[in-house]
């Protein structure tokens, strides 16, 4: 039985919860929660230990490290660079968003309903009240505010924008693209930073902005 497994058994025993007590309260299968704690499939998804937190009354973080989520995200960054102490409430503030898949212009919009099986960690301080999630970077419109290929961008769900931020864009509600936007009257132009590529123009009818990217990671 791996640790989380072992540590998840006695949690629901301490509160004298059967398997199907705690799926009836989490949500969570019977059969998933059993595998979970005989050990016969990987780390749960986030999602499935915030359901299970709230059922057993533990902080959700709680269960983040113990299931080694938390220590994850804090080795994958401390291996590319020195970092001071982390501050006991940053775990705190850490809560999972999906990574949806890759955008670029001409993208299908179904990739951001697609289920994903990778999560990352963001500061919840960031998205404030709003939903978010991240996408892999392909292209190269944006290399002039220094965002590559292979780069992930987090994303705040939201259709509020200025012109100075950078949006995921839907266009024709069949393509997602990367870009600055300012709208006039009756058209949006969608800007790259990329000298090379020329302002794309639309009509505003046929423009929809998902999110603004609130930050942006690079792969070591």
């Amino acid at each position: 039985m791996s640790q989380f497994g072992q540590y998840l058994r006695k949690l629901r025993k301490e509160r004298n919860l059967t398997i199907n007590q705690l799926a009836l309260y989490s949500g969570v299968s019977a059969a998933l929660i059993s595998r979970i704690e005989n050990s016969q499939r990987g780390r749960p998804k986030p999602h499935t230990l915030k359901k299970l937190a709230s059922a057993l009354k533990v902080p959700y973080e709680d269960l983040l490290l113990h299931a080694g989520v938390l220590n994850e995200q804090v080795n994958r960054t401390s291996e590319s660079r020195d970092l001071k102490p982390v501050d006991p409430s940053w775990y705190k503030r850490q809560i999972p968003i999906p990574l949806l898949g890759s955008i670029r212009a001409g993208t299908p919009m179904e990739m951001l309903a697609l289920n994903s099986s990778e999560f990352l960690l963001v500061d919840s301080d960031l998205l404030g009240n709003h939903e978010g999630f991240a996408l892999e970077v392909v292209g190269d419109s944006m290399i002039g505010d220094y965002i590559f290929p292979g780069d992930l961008v987090i994303v705040k769900y939201t259709s509020n924008f200025s012109p100075q931020d950078i949006c995921v864009v839907a266009i024709n509600g069949e393509e997602a693209t990367l870009k600055r936007v300012k709208c006039q009257g009756n058209i949006c132009i969608l800007s790259p930073s990329n000298p090379a590529m020329e302002p794309m123009v639309y009509s505003s009818v046929d423009v929809h902005v998902i999110g603004v990217v609130i930050e942006v990671r690079r792969r070591i």
